[in-house]
């Protein structure tokens, strides 16, 4: 009767798993960062955090509409997992020699591009306020060995023989990915370069002017990114794809996909559709050497915003499935009637009841892609708050990969079981109800929720039906 139950469970969800992510286990991290929007890596169960925000979301209008230095992740963090509960260490970015100014700034922005190679953490990019108050979108790629950063972070200092960089414009982006793929090229994902304050872009009514302008890349540059003499890099570009439409996006899920054609990367959702300001439906595709493409044949609906993302192979079906974690919505789920509903939207920021049409969302989506179609699916469970955006989730180091030296797991040997397969840590915890704080109540107008960065740490537990 049991396993009857969650067979159909299973055909509701349209994925071969349940997933649940409401167990939150904070007390177990008790002097972790609050952050959100940061880079992050793990080895050997010690979690990195360098960049990033200690505020909830900028807003719309007025100063929290901008990103001060004041409101910047001012530390690098290393949170020791093999211990329970977890024992942190932060050590100041300022501790950083002279030589490694711009390796400071960028350390300290939000937004940036990241990539784990091995051991190596590269991070490039990101928007936040320089040593001079300028608001900038960095040029700075900077590689870190992270054992030798980890062993000196827990030892009260950052080793500046772990860090090589360089300054280059072809990683200036903020809100874009950085990807390696198996061809051993790095692959800088859209994003845009915003130079100024958002406020006073709002007052040129989100035109470009001589003091402040955003530029979306509208392009995926493939790069070659190499050491090179006295600490640093060399950055050459070795390709560029360009699309000014469904190239034209921030703020989106770029993920490791596996497929018959091999591995690649995949771009879901992401901001904002220069027609009607809202998010972008159709993914995008890319296995070397092969040029990207957008698959016109599918609709995104469901958490097109940065979100923690779980990502899952099926060898034996060869379907790839990623899963989102809330984040912000163009549509909701509706479990009474088994169907998407599109939230609402009114054109005016001076309406009392303001809808950008896209929203804060508390469940969870799948996308499932096999070599036949592409199907969106939302989870039986929900999470226990309005969490994801700007998260992480971060796989457990014990779960067998599809891939060496991967984050997609092998859903082929999960199956039959119920397991722990990582956490959700960080981003925004947002509160779009006003009291009692739940569904029944009004909502409050979009740029005017409540947030504040997330102060929980959520488990993950899949459960998979046999084949």
């Amino acid at each position: 009767m049991i396993w009857t139950a969650f067979i159909a469970m299973l055909m509701a969800t349209q994925a071969p798993f349940l997933v649940d992510a409401t167990e939150d286990v904070s007390a177990n991290f008790p002097d972790a960062p609050h952050i959100q929007a940061f880079s992050f890596a793990q080895w050997k169960g010690r979690w990195v955090f360098i960049g990033g925000r200690v505020a909830g979301y900028h807003a719309l209008g007025g100063a929290s509409a901008d990103f001060p230095r004041a409101e910047a992740n001012r530390e690098v963090w290393v949170v020791d997992t093999t211990h329970t509960p977890a024992r942190t260490y932060h050590v100041p970015v300022t501790r950083l020699g002279e030589k490694f100014h711009e390796v400071e700034d960028e350390w300290q922005t939000s937004g940036q591009l990241y990539y784990q190679d091995g051991f190596s953490l590269y991070i490039a990019g990101g928007y936040g306020e320089d040593a001079t108050g300028k608001w900038v979108t960095s040029t700075v790629v900077s590689k870190i060995d992270l054992p030798a950063l980890i062993d000196g972070v827990m030892n009260g200092n950052i080793p500046e023989a772990s860090i090589k960089f360089t300054s280059s414009p072809l990683v200036q982006s903020a809100g874009g990915d950085l990807v390696k793929l198996s061809d051993g090229c790095f692959y800088v994902v859209m994003g845009h370069v915003f130079t100024g304050s958002y406020t006073a872009f709002e007052a040129q009514g989100e035109a470009n002017h001589a003091s402040v302008s955003q530029k979306y890349l509208n392009e995926i540059r493939k790069l070659e990114i190499k050491d090179a003499g006295r600490g640093g890099l060399s950055v050459r570009l070795l390709s560029r794809f360009q699309d000014d439409s469904e190239f034209h996006r921030r703020d989106m899920n770029v993920v490791k996909v596996i497929s018959p054609k091999g591995a690649g990367l995949a771009v879901y959702g992401g901001v904002f559709t220069p027609d009607t300001q809202l998010s972008f439906s159709k993914p995008v595709y890319l296995f070397p050497p092969a040029q990207p493409f957008a698959d016109v044949a599918f609709d995104q609906k469901m958490n097109a915003y940065n979100t923690a993302k779980l990502l899952l192979y099926d060898t034996s079906t060869q379907a790839m499935f990623t899963v989102l974690f809330g984040g912000i919505s163009r549509f909701t789920w509706d479990q009474s009637t088994n169907g998407f509903v599109e939230n609402p939207r009114t054109d005016s920021k001076t309406l009392n009841n303001y809808r950008d049409g896209l929203q804060w969302s508390d469940q969870i989506s799948v996308i499932s892609r096999t070599a036949a179609n592409t199907i969106e699916s939302v989870q039986s469970s929900s999470l226990p708050g309005y969490v994801g955006t700007e998260a992480v989730f971060i796989p457990a180091e014990s779960v067998p990969r599809a891939e060496a030296d991967g984050d997609v797991l092998d859903l082929t040997q999960l199956r039959g079981k119920r397991t722990l397969v990582g956490y959700i840590y960080g981003g925004i915890r947002a509160y779009p109800f006003r009291f009692p704080y739940d569904k029944s109540a009004q909502p409050y107008n979009s740029g005017t929720v409540p947030t504040k960065p997330s102060d929980m740490v959520l488990k993950v537990y899949l459960e998979a039906g046999l084949e």
